[in-house]
């Protein structure tokens, strides 16, 4: 049993997440918590029929949640705890949520752009290349929080979460056609609102 590919790390969240909407799983992860347990134990201990176990241990092993350690004739489970901590991990805060939302929504050289140039929400530095410096402006812009304008002393504090030449990322956003300023005051441009609709 693989857990799901990390290249896509919504689906796997969503896989792992289904899976744990089911009462019966979530018993027999509990049960499996502290040790190794063989199918016909939590049958026993679930007070299942040992086909649903195996049924829902195939479910818990696609979603990458089990350990298996073979001792023949016998195969025992244990939760993989790490793998659980990590998925609450996923969504434990809104920018991790962004984060997921933007990676499950680009392709796969977007996605490598944004691993070369950003270490989790920190943008190590800005592409001279003109394709990537969009890629990494456009998820700049898809990390503020959603209002019709913005104060450049408040876009300021956003964009030095992520780097902390807020100067020249403001300026990249109106040389791009993301932004526009009137009177200290950045409003998105076309070419920014659809950047969000998107």
């Amino acid at each position: 049993m693989s857990p799901p590919s990390p290249d896509d790390p919504m689906r796997a969240l969503v896989t792992l997440f289904k899976c744990l909407a089911d009462p019966t799983r979530l018993r027999i992860i509990a049960a499996m918590v502290d040790r190794g347990r063989c199918g016909q134990d939590l049958a026993a201990e679930i007070g299942v029929a040992p086909a649903t176990i195996s049924h829902h241990l195939r479910v818990l092993g696609d979603a990458g949640l089990l350990v298996e350690d073979r001792q023949p004739p016998y195969t025992f489970y244990q939760v993989d705890l790490t793998r659980l901590q990590d998925a609450v991990k996923a969504v434990s805060t809104p920018g991790r949520v962004r984060e997921l939302g933007t990676a499950a929504a680009v392709d796969d050289k977007t996605r490598g752009v944004l691993r070369a140039f950003f270490d989790g929400p920190r943008l190590i530095s800005i592409p001279a290349q003109r394709r990537k410096k969009e890629i990494v402006l456009e998820e700049l812009l898809r990390r503020l929080p959603r209002r019709r304008e913005y104060r450049e002393a408040d876009l300021n504090k956003f964009i030095e979460v992520a780097h902390g030449d807020f100067c020249t990322i403001r300026r990249e956003w109106i040389m791009g056609g993301y932004m526009e300023r009137e009177d200290g005051v950045y409003r998105l441009a076309a070419r920014g609102r659809a950047v969000l609709d998107t």
